[in-house]
């Protein structure tokens, strides 16, 4: 589980929790007040955000629509209420609306949400110890929807290979301990990853180390640095083959 996907969790989890104290708090509240239309809005808006925060835990894409829209909803109807019924009003309730709208409108944080239509979501597994360089990738992928997976060593990356077999691996050259053409060549010689492609990342562009990472059954070569464009058209390719 990545990082993002972890805070999404527990964002999930922690209001679902707010929501359902919220809504036994309001109920109370009206029970000891008189009745207003807007107590019934206002209530059933915690309720659906109760269902769509427990969405959000499963990463649903219509969890995160959901839980947008009536954020956005709530905020607006809890600064009215401020100003006319200012005690039935906590002002933190306002900005933990707002700001989780703002938090899941992110595409960084959309990329990591699914419709049940998306049987088919592809992984990407990239090996390099450069931790800039992984940001940055990790980030261009994961706003096209892709699933990302990270290793910062070769024999790391093997392993993960091993037990997710992701769809592709973006693989760098020059790693500590086992470089990357040793990597690719093991997972050429396994059954269970030799089929994966595999892109090679590096600054060395000449001719012979192109072919020496053809010879041990890469599939692509890109010379860094790698803008967007280029790196998409090449996953898109080897997808396609």
């Amino acid at each position: 589980m990545s990082r993002n996907e972890l805070i999404i969790k527990s964002i999930g989890v922690s209001l679902t929790v707010l929501f359902c104290l919220t809504f036994f708090e309001y109920l109370v509240l009206l029970l000891l007040s008189e009745f207003y239309p807007f107590h019934l809005a206002l209530l059933s808006s915690l309720l659906i955000l109760f269902v769509s925060a427990v969405g959000l835990i499963r990463l649903q894409e219509w969890a995160r629509r959901l839980t947008i829209v009536f954020s956005a909803f709530m905020a607006s109807l809890q600064i009215g209420m401020l100003y006319i019924y200012p005690r039935m009003v906590e002002p933190l309730y306002i900005f933990v609306n707002l700001g989780t709208m703002l938090f899941l409108i992110q595409p960084q944080v959309r990329a990591h949400f699914h419709s049940e239509l998306d049987f088919d979501r592809k992984s990407i597994l990239i090996i390099d110890d450069d931790e800039g360089f992984l940001k940055t990738i990790n980030r261009i992928l994961l706003t096209r929807g892709y699933s990302v997976l990270t290793a910062t060593t070769g024999e790391r990356g093997i392993q993960i290979a091993k037990l997710q077999k992701p769809d592709i691996i973006i693989l760098d050259v020059i790693l500590p301990g086992i470089k990357g053409r040793e990597v690719c060549a093991v997972l050429k010689e396994n059954e269970f990853t030799r089929n994966i492609p595999v892109i090679f990342v590096t600054a060395k562009d000449s001719p012979d180390d192109v072919a020496a990472e053809m010879a041990v059954g890469g599939d692509a070569h890109l010379a860094k640095p790698i803008d967007a464009k280029t790196l998409l058209t090449a996953v898109k390719n080897c997808l396609e083959s």
